[in-house]
Order: structure tokens, then C-alpha cells, then sequence
């Protein structure tokens, strides 16, 4: 019996199955760490990318038409190509400084899938004299993670750019 023993401890057929038994999880672990993280990291570059670029295209023009801004969000959910674009949410405002007393005041607003800038006032405070006025973008995007809740679970990440109009001191908005 006692030899039988010493036989098995002695065996070592079957070590690297047992070795990868026990590393398999931890590196399939690893492997879908990596991977969302990766594609979280890639969409918060979308989201600051298509915050700038929105405010930026707003604030080049000094008037702005309902279907100019269809156009520029559009574009800015192209950006999140090839993440759906169902996730992502835009607010726009427009806010302008009193030309009397100097208090900020959103002149215009525009949303996709139902973006909003809830912010925008507390936001912009300090950034313009009477008269002038900025430029207010939310991006949001609703993320889902590819492996469900694994690693990370459903979270949303958001970016908010303000921006001056290059031409004017405010940009007449649809409606403003």
C-alpha cells in the first residue's frame, strides 16, 4: 500500500492539465478586464471627441437653424461609430450674459435622445461679460459592457464642453 502511495505522489502525467485548470480562470479574467476597460477607455474618447466637435461647429457659425443642428448632431453621433449611437444622449445651449446685469441666461436649448444640460448656468459662470455669450454641449453615453456585469457593470459617462463663438459674441440659436 505504502508503495502504491509513493507511486502516485511520484506521478507527475497530468501536471500541466492541473496547471492550467488553475490558471485558465485567472487569465480569462484577466483577458475580459482588459477587454472592457479597453472599450470603456474608447468611448470616453468618443464622448470628449464629439463634446468638442459639436461645440466647435455651433460656435463657428454666429446664427444656427433647427436643421443646422440636426446636422451637427448627426455628426457628432457619428463619432461613436461602431458603438451604437442608441446610447448616446446630446444637450445643447445656448447661454448668453445679460447685456445689463451680466447674469447668465440660456437663450436656446436643443437635445438628441433626450440630452439635456441641467448644468448649464452654474456652468458657465465667470466665463463671459454683458452681452457675450458660450456655447454649452453634454454628451452622455449610456455604456454597456460586453461580457454583462462581470468585471463592470452598466455605467454612463459624460462630458460637458464650453465653448465662445469665434464670430460673434453669441450665436442666435433656433427659436432665440
Amino acid at each position: 500500500m505504502l508503495k502504491l502511495i509513493r507511486h502516485i505522489a511520484g506521478d507527475e502525467r497530468g501536471s500541466a492539465m492541473v496547471d492550467f485548470a488553475i490558471l485558465l480562470p485567472i487569465m480569462l479574467t484577466l483577458f475580459i478586464g482588459v477587454v472592457e476597460m479597453t472599450n470603456v477607455l474608447r468611448v470616453d474618447r468618443k464622448i470628449v471627441s464629439a463634446a468638442q466637435t459639436t461645440a466647435d461647429l455651433i460656435t463657428q457659425r454666429r446664427e444656427v437653424s433647427d436643421a443646422q443642428l440636426n446636422d451637427i448632431l448627426r455628426a457628432a453621433e457619428l463619432i461613436f461609430e461602431p458603438f451604437p449611437a442608441a446610447a448616446v444622449s446630446v444637450g445643447i445651449a445656448g447661454v448668453r450674459f445679460h447685456p445689463n446685469t451680466g447674469n447668465a441666461e440660456v437663450s436656446w436649448t436643443k437635445n438628441q435622445n433626450g440630452g439635456s444640460v441641467p448644468n448649464a448656468l452654474s456652468v458657465v459662470q465667470g466665463l463671459g461679460q454683458a452681452g457675450e455669450g458660450v456655447v454649452v454641449v453634454r454628451v452622455t453615453y449610456d455604456y454597456t459592457p460586453i461580457f454583462f456585469d462581470f468585471i463592470l457593470s452598466a455605467m454612463q459617462l459624460e462630458e460637458t464642453a464650453v465653448l465662445r463663438p469665434r464670430r460673434s459674441q453669441f450665436v442666435q440659436g433656433p427659436g432665440s
